[in-house]
This record gives C-alpha cells, structure tokens and sequence, in this order.
C-alpha cells in the first residue's frame, strides 16, 4: 500500500448562482474508488479527502450557504500536508510521497492563472471563490511537503482577465529538500470549455476528461500499458488527449486536454500491468437498421469495421469506453450519441 500517497477530491454538482452540473460529483466519486484500488492508486483510506455536498446540502442551499466553498478545500489540503510532515518525521521516506488533487465543476481562466474550479458559493459577481492551480501547484513546489505533486483539474478554462487568480493560505517555512516533481491534467485547452456526457440518470452523467482518465489509469485494455507494465503520466496523458478528442468530435469546439510534466522521469501510476479480459457485448441497433458502422475503442488504435445486417451483433470488449459511428450520414441517430462502456464481467445489451 502507498501509505504516504495522499488526496483532495473535489466534485461540484450544485451551483445556487450559476448552472448546475450532473457529472462532477460522481466524477470525483469514481476518482476515489480508484485511489482507494489495491489494483490502482492504493492509498489507504485515511489519506484520501472527498469534499463534495451532501444530497441535502445540493437541496436546500443558497449561494451564501452552498458548499464546499475555498475554506472547505483549504482545510482539507492543509490537513494532508501536515499528516505527511508528521509521516516523514515519523521516519517515512520523502522521496515515496505523492498528493493528488482532483478537481471537478464550474472552472475558468483567471488573470495570473491557467485554470480554476469555481466553488458552490460562485456567482458571476463572485468568481474569487475558487481553487486555482497555478498559485496552488507553486506553494506545493516552494513548500515542498510532498515529493511528487499530480493535479487533474476537469472543468472549462473559459479566460476571466478581471479575476485574479488566488492562491493557498498556508504559509511558506520550509526550504525543499529535493526537487518537486509535478504532473498536472487539464481537461481542455485554455480558454475552451469541458463537456459532460448526459444521461437520463445523472449517476450516470459524467466528464469526458475524467472517463478518459480513469480508462487510462487502469491500463485502458493495455492501451497505455508500457513495455516494462507500467501505467505512466507520458502513456496516461498520450492517451487521454487522444480519446477526449475522439469522444467531443461533433462538439462546435472539441474538447482537448493538456498536460503539463515537470518531473525528471515519468510518474509511475500502476506497475505489473497486463492486459485484461475482454467479455461478449450484444450491440443492438434500431430496427431495420442495415449497413457499415465504425466501432472505435478504448483498447485499440484504430476503428473496427463492422457490417450490420438487422440483427444483434455480438463484440469481444475489454472494459473502457466505446462510440459506434454509422458510415451514411442518413443513418437514425444512436442512443446517447454512439457511445457505451464496457465494464468488467460484460455480458450487457447495448441499444442503439
């Protein structure tokens, strides 16, 4: 277990003063099952911070109640800093710490920064209140509490010139040790938005970012799996920018990620990695329907050319995520645009 591996969590549904949101929360939900994964991030519960609303809170706030706000992220950061200067001085090794922190919801672009999540008590008279990176991932590498620092922050980076872009609380008392390695993750370019996947169920809404993401993390069927079993952030962020584009194509701005790696080798993210089972998926198309889609996977590089003739198809899937794509442009839309997930077991029907 990575016991000096720690985590913030962010994800924001509920904005009382602006839009309100359906993937975020589940989102940093799903980020934190696969922190607390023996066979992903394998940080111990205790070291990981899930700040989000409750159901009630997302119910009965206004936008001066409405939470989490700056004060809740902050206390939570703090919090993770501390237990690792207390961890290192217990006799934990410097070099084996790492913090991720995960951010999900409302974001721009403020002046003196690259990206910031706006929190729950935002309105557009005030977006100060927010988390930005920039400032945030500075103190961590003058502060240098933790060796490795990994920020993916999934919201739109839509440029605010008249915000000034904020950073942490937290006073600077120490010198590094050794240099900071850095990985960060931004779920669009700067200055566009991010986008995300609708359902009729909003458990089931989520960022095309954080999708991507996840896939990657656990070896996207071997996709980004090096030669040597390893998931790594050059492999990871290769593979996110590649399949959010892919997945936001039809968008009037498709979505680019970006990453930025300031580390002297790659961060490791997963070891012992292979590749995993693939299961049986029914594909079920509209009635009558007939003629060539493409299929186009999270587990390989190019689409997979598919004849359908009115009846079910039957694919061998590894898990990740999935777009079928008719070749006529007078074919009937797909349900939810094409795209399915595969998940571990298989076996579902998927309708079009």
């Amino acid at each position: 277990m990575n016991d000096l591996h720690y985590a913030v969590i962010v994800g924001i549904n509920r904005y009382p003063a602006i839009t309100d949101l359906s993937g975020a929360r589940g989102d940093a939900a799903r980020f934190r099952d696969w922190l607390l994964d023996s066979a992903g991030g394998d940080v111990p519960e205790g070291n990981v911070a899930l700040v989000t609303a409750t159901e009630r809170d997302e119910r009965e706030a206004d936008v001066m109640s409405a939470v989490p706000t700056r004060e809740n992220v902050n206390r939570a950061l703090y919090r993770t800093h501390c237990a690792v200067r207390a961890a290192v001085a217990d006799g934990g090794d410097w070099a084996d710490t790492r913090l991720y922190v995960f951010l999900a919801g409302h974001g721009i672009a403020p002046f003196g920064g690259d990206a910031a999540l706006l929190m729950a008590n935002a309105a557009i008279d005030l977006l100060g209140n927010h988390i930005a990176v920039r400032p945030y991932l500075s103190w961590y590498e003058s502060a240098s509490p933790f060796h490795e620092i990994v920020f993916f922050a999934d919201c739109c980076r839509t440029r605010f010139g008249g915000v000034t872009a904020f950073g942490p609380p937290f006073t600077d008392t120490t010198e590094a040790p050794d240099k900071v390695e850095c990985f960060v993750g931004y779920g669009s370019a700067l200055g566009d938005p991010a986008y995300e996947q609708l359902s009729p169920d909003p458990d089931q809404s989520r960022g095309h970012f954080t999708s991507a993401l996840l896939e990657g993390l656990r070896g996207a069927g071997g996709g980004t799996v090096t030669a040597e079993g390893e998931v790594t952030s050059d492999s990871l962020a290769h593979y996110v920018r590649r399949h959010v584009l892919d997945r936001t194509a039809g968008e009037l701005v498709p979505q680019e990620a970006r990453f930025l790696r300031e580390t002297s080798t790659p961060i490791v993210f997963g070891r012992g990695l292979g590749g995993v089972g693939s299961y049986p998926e029914t594909l079920r198309f509209p009635p009558g329907f007939r003629g060539g889609v493409e299929l186009r996977g999270r587990g390989f590089d190019e689409p997979r050319r598919l004849d359908i003739d009115g009846a079910d198809h039957v694919a061998s899937l590894v898990p990740g995520l999935y777009k079928v794509v008719a070749d006529s442009l007078t074919a009937p839309e797909f349900t939810d645009g094409g795209f399915f997930e595969v998940v571990t077991g298989g076996g579902s029907v998927v309708q079009f």
